[in-house]
């Protein structure tokens, strides 16, 4: 067996068709290497012209499989609409999976109505609205050992695009950045305010 490494698959948003999120994310991210974690940009292809999330899934949770096998140890941290496919990737390796990490994503469907109803935030992806339907019916299967595996980060001021009781899982450790905005937030939380990100994943148990 190889030496075992950290790999954390961070899973973007729905701009995850544009190359300037992946270098955005890869900047963003490119410190925890310091920390000895790995992370490797994974794009789900939320406009890929594939309606269906499943396949999606499939090839995330090959990518899983094949560092797992290789003796790696696994994380996840979904940003945005990555959230959701992140959670679900858990759910069907919740043995393999060391932690995952929800960056402002919604988990589920929450307001049917308004600004940022899931109608009018999902309208642009199908994918993307099958993966939080996924999500939040799956989320009863979730044990609290499990739960102690999930974080979630939101901001403390307010997202304009995402509502935050969308984006906690009850029993999970949930944490707020002190910034406002979707996008501002997601990159403090993973630059100026990625400490307790970094030290969950760290974490042994």
């Amino acid at each position: 067996m190889s030496k075992e490494h950290h790999r954390v698959l961070v899973i973007p948003g729905l701009g995850d068709h544009r190359p300037m999120s992946t270098l955005l994310l890869k900047a963003a991210t490119n410190h925890w290497r310091k920390q000895g974690l790995e992370p490797i940009i994974h794009p789900i292809g939320w406009h890929d012209g594939e309606d269906s999330f499943e396949p999606k899934l499939h090839q995330l949770i090959e990518v899983i499989d094949r560092f797992a096998e290789a003796g790696d140890k696994v994380s996840l941290v979904g940003t945005s609409a990555g959230g959701s496919a992140a959670l679900n990737a858990f759910i069907e390796r919740r043995e393999t999976i060391h932690r995952v990490i929800n960056v402002c994503g919604r988990l589920r469907v929450g307001p049917t109505t308004g600004f940022r109803s899931f109608e009018s935030k999902s309208k642009t992806s199908p994918a993307f609205a099958e993966a939080v339907k996924l999500c939040e019916a799956q989320e009863s299967t979730l044990s609290d050992s499990d739960k102690q595996k999930i974080m979630t980060m939101r901001a403390l001021f307010g997202d304009e695009l995402v509502p935050s009781e969308t984006t906690i899982l009850q029993g999970a450790y949930n944490t707020t950045v002190p910034t406002a905005e979707h996008v501002l937030s997601i990159g403090s939380s993973l630059t100026v305010f990625s400490k307790p990100l970094i030290v969950f994943l760290k974490q042994e148990n």
